[in-house]
């Protein structure tokens, strides 16, 4: 029982399980958290979004908490006419649990985007993004009447097992995107991403608690992540955003499809109104709400539970909120002025 009661404890500091990472349901107003190849893809000047996910509130009160923002910029000209290179970073800070688990990351990246035919309706982009992650937690939290009564860890077991409640370590990600213009009314991206390339170690127990416990335990595995999402013109006023998740850590895995419909409401197609659902396997059932005006653009979504997990937070799942903006700043061209000499 102290080992389990250990192994569990050790689950929490390093964060989540072996089968988790940090998701979002809108993971496509999460570009930079989703695949490093989509740094800069866009047509503007700068983008800034940022997105807020909070879970499990019904059954935790410290519920999960996970706040980014981003920001990215297609900067420079790449070698080839319409090739081109992006830069941007990502914070997210995740909040958890009883012992008020906190991990922050901070990662910056390039991407370079190859545009192919004499159209350039097709670009591949090719990115990496690389920076630091700090995990930590409150060991004073830990004790609990609880699990004390049970026969728990107590704070002396939580002291004696685990040596390091604040972590640093360096992460890694890299990708690759294919996004292209089928015709004038559809187009797609595809994409693949490899995070924690290095597969990092990021335990903090003593000499004696790490024999015990198995190597996959102290290291954040490989998340292998697959997307693609297509953009179809129904109509004048109607619009179809089919989109699909794939995701892999270790034995684990998680399929995520999307359907969102927008609405049209002037003839500038700059105010869209969207709404959708989607399908988590063997999890949740997502709703899907939103709008744009001009270069913003704004979510919500709420994920109904429908996993085992629903006997405890009565399908109470999580709730998100995210907007991203892309701003487009061009310069008015400068006339030099003309001065008109009359004949004589």
């Amino acid at each position: 029982m102290r080992f389990i009661l250990l192994l569990l404890t050790s689950l929490i500091i390093t964060g989540s399980l072996t089968a988790q990472d940090i998701h979002f349901t809108q993971y496509n107003l999460a570009p930079l958290s989703l695949n490093p190849a989509l740094i800069g893809q866009f047509e503007g000047t700068f983008r800034i979004g940022g997105i807020y996910r909070d879970q499990d509130r019904s059954v935790n009160k410290n519920p999960f908490a996970t706040a980014s923002v981003f920001l990215d910029a297609p900067i420079f000209r790449g070698f080839g006419k319409n090739d081109w290179i992006g830069i941007g970073a990502v914070v997210l800070n995740d909040k958890a649990g009883t012992v008020s688990f906190n991990n922050t990351q901070f990662l910056a990246g390039l991407s370079y985007h190859l545009a192919l035919g004499s159209k350039a309706n097709t670009i591949i982009s090719l990115g990496a993004e690389g920076g630091f992650v700090q995990k930590r937690i409150d060991k004073s939290a830990a004790e609990s009447a609880q699990y004390l009564q049970s026969g728990g860890l107590d704070n002396s077991d939580i002291d004696n097992n685990v040596t390091n409640d604040n972590i640093s370590y360096a992460d890694f990600n890299t990708g690759i995107s294919l996004r292209s213009a089928l015709n004038k009314s559809m187009d797609f991206t595809l994409g693949f991403a490899v995070h924690h390339i290095a597969e990092p170690t990021y335990t903090g127990y003593t000499e004696a608690a790490a024999a015990t416990i198995p190597d996959e335990l102290e290291k954040q595995p490989r998340r292998l992540a697959g997307h693609a999402e297509f953009n179809i013109d129904l109509a004048p006023k109607w619009t179809l955003s089919p989109s699909l998740l794939y995701q892999r850590i270790t034995k684990a895995q998680e399929t995520a499809v999307q359907a969102i419909v927008g609405r049209h409401f002037n003839a500038e197609k700059d105010i869209t109104f969207r709404f959708g659902a989607g399908y988590r396997t063997s999890d949740a059932l997502e709703a899907h709400v939103g709008f744009d005006y001009k270069g913003l653009r704004i979510g919500a979504a709420y994920d109904i539970t429908l996993s085992d997990k629903s006997t405890a937070n009565l399908n109470q799942g999580g709730f998100e909120i995210a907007a991203a903006y892309i701003a487009k700043i061009r310069k008015a061209p400068v006339v030099k002025p003309v001065i008109f000499c009359p004949r004589f």
